[in-house]
């Protein structure tokens, strides 16, 4: 359908955008959604754009301009048709990330962030695919294409070139793995290709917990999972029994429910895994949850990136509605690639349509969430735990972990290992244990170093991950933090200045810019550690990266900010040999 003269978009076009006013409870729930799609029709978000969308949203023009120049998927040039994204992170730079960016650069003709001249092709530098496991990872409109060594990018760059995007299909990317011997909970079936279906999921006993559930109250539910000792997996911890007692009684005001499955920590893929391979654990795990807080609506919220993750969720969820397995109503929403987005309280931000700036709590969300409304935000593995601790028990789910941290985990092993993939362990379970599942160390190498719960997890050295266990209490009795279990395995080639220099640019560039102390800081940590990684840097860089790292701690409002100086001081303590060798290096060149 053509647009008519003058128009921005087509008729077609424009009740595509005025679908999304409708989408949700409230209109502008549906703007970045909306904004993607103009995004992909004009391959960019003009300002003629904004305004038209900003009179069909009824916000003001300033409004989507903020939205639309905050979020890494919009542009405000030209992209090209099919988007290539190159993962830059520590798994994928291991792994050769910049061969794979030198060889677009070489055949597209053009760096990056620009568009070929037939507007065909472009490629960009992405900081996390979440597919650790097949580094270096390499997407095409979101499409997923598997680790692109040079064999796979001889045959994906033609397919490319002809407009074409090659599309592997469902249950065939993740490694499943754990001990030969051993409890497994959310991935007992992974085995089974049809465990995506309902017909599939039922045949193992899905959707049963729900059913006993529905004969228990609210309080019993919530007082079961708290005797379970299940935390929340997604990174902080928090015992979710407790998280949920903090929901005031229902009055007036609605409740929700709301699934971060915005899994964007470098080092973890898990996620991306469990939804892919068992959807309807999690719409069983969210119909329990809302029956707990007597939620009126809940809400799935996945990350852009995961297109085949939201087509999977999608048709489970059309599976489960016409079953009518979800009293309660079920939504699923799509981000926009940023990073922040994962935090409870920026996520919201982002649901109600704005740029996903943290609130600065309190009050919480489970007293004043989604526009103002008790809400509860958990991540995505720990609502599909929920099925196992209302079908186990309590006691028995708690029974599989250790105390304070019940049940198991699935951890995402990326890294100098010879197995990369996602391990289900019980709670507590030795991290050495873990790597040797993965098959250890690659051949002819040594351990160095572990990040154990993904980049913003300060580092193990190699012979503090020889006692680690992997449980919340024990990883903090040793400084770190078991994060969202996103393991990173570093041998003894690994340059540490490197790894430093690429977590803190991944800070820097998703820092959402809110806090100056967190903006400004963690721009001048990068600079610093990539005038060491170009050219040796000068004596007092170290001195200097510790320094404002330390001035940020204690000021941003969300962890993003708190990571920045830690991570900084953890390395530089453990491998300051590698950073005074650069610096020495450069002095001895120069007064040669």
């Amino acid at each position: 359908m053509k647009k008519s003269d003058g128009a921005v978009f087509t008729a077609e076009q424009s009740a595509a955008l005025a679908a999304w006013t409708k989408r949700y409870f409230q209109p502008r729930m549906g703007l970045i959604e909306a904004l993607r799609d103009v995004q992909d029709w004009h391959g960019e978000i003009t300002v003629e754009a904004e305004q038209e969308v900003a009179k069909v949203f009824g916000l003001p023009p300033t409004h989507v301009r903020e939205v639309a120049t905050f979020y890494p998927y919009f542009t405000q040039e030209k992209a090209g048709k099919l988007r290539v994204a190159v993962c830059r992170n520590v798994s994928c730079a291991l792994a050769g990330a910049k061969q794979v960016m030198s060889r677009l650069e070489r055949e597209f003709g053009v760096a990056a962030e620009h568009a070929t001249p037939d507007g065909l092709l472009s490629w960009e530098e992405a900081e996390c695919l979440g597919a650790c496991d097949m580094a270096p990872a390499v997407s095409v409109n979101d499409q997923l294409q598997g680790g692109c060594t040079d064999a796979v990018l001889d045959k994906l760059l033609p397919e490319l070139k002809k407009g074409k995007v090659p599309c592997p299909g469902l249950n065939e990317r993740h490694s499943v793995h754990g001990p030969e011997k051993g409890v497994k909970v959310l991935t007992a079936h992974f085995d089974d290709p049809s465990l995506h279906t309902l017909d599939g999921y039922r045949k193992h006993g899905g959707w049963s917990s729900f059913e006993k559930a529905k004969g228990m109250e609210p309080a019993a539910i919530t007082a079961e999972v708290k005797k379970s000792n299940l935390r929340g997996l997604g990174g902080a911890g928090f015992p979710v029994g407790m998280k949920w007692e903090t929901v005031p009684p229902k009055a007036a005001k609605p409740h929700y429910v709301v699934c971060n499955f915005d899994e964007s920590e470098p080092g973890c893929f898990k996620d991306r895994a469990l939804a892919e391979r068992n959807p309807h654990a999690l719409l069983e795990g969210l119909q329990i949850a809302s029956r707990a807080i007597s939620a009126d609506r809940a809400f799935i919220f996945i990350r852009g990136e995961y297109l085949t993750q939201y087509r999977a969720l999608t048709a489970a969820l059309e599976e489960a509605d016409r079953a009518g397995l979800t009293p309660v109503p079920i939504q699923i929403m799509r981000g926009a690639n940023a990073y922040i987005s994962g935090l409870d309280t920026a996520l919201l931000e982002t649901m109600e349509g704005k740029k996903a700036w943290p609130r600065q709590p309190p009050p919480f969300p489970t007293v004043a969430g989604l526009f103002g409304c008790p809400t509860v935000v958990n991540n995505i593995e720990t609502l599909m735990m929920l099925p196992h601790v209302v079908g186990l028990g309590a006691e028995k789910y708690a029974a599989l972990g250790v105390a304070k941290s019940g049940g198991t985990a699935v951890f995402s092993v990326s890294g100098h290992v010879k197995n990369p993939g996602i391990y289900e362990f019980p709670m507590g379970a030795p991290l050495m244990d873990i790597l040797a599942a993965a098959g250890g160390v690659r051949e002819g190498r040594q351990l160095k170093a572990v990040i154990p719960g993904g980049t913003s997890t300060p580092i193990l050295t190699a012979a503090e991950a020889q006692t680690a266990k992997m449980d919340f209490d024990s990883l903090r009795g040793l400084g770190t933090f078991l994060g969202a279990g996103g393991v990173i395995v570093l041998d003894d080639s690994t340059d540490m200045v490197k790894i430093l220099f690429i977590i803190e640019r991944f800070l820097w560039h998703e820092s959402c810019g809110q806090c100056t102390p967190c903006r400004e800081g963690s721009g001048w940590v990068t600079r610093i550690l990539r005038r060491m990684v170009d050219s040796g840097g000068y004596p007092g860089d170290v001195e200097n990266v510790l320094r404002v790292g330390g001035n940020i701690t204690g000021t941003p409002i969300c962890a993003l900010g708190e990571t920045i100086g830690p991570v900084a001081k953890t390395i530089i303590a453990k491998f300051r040999n590698e950073f005074d060798a650069r610096i020495a290096a450069k002095a001895e060149k120069v007064g040669g």
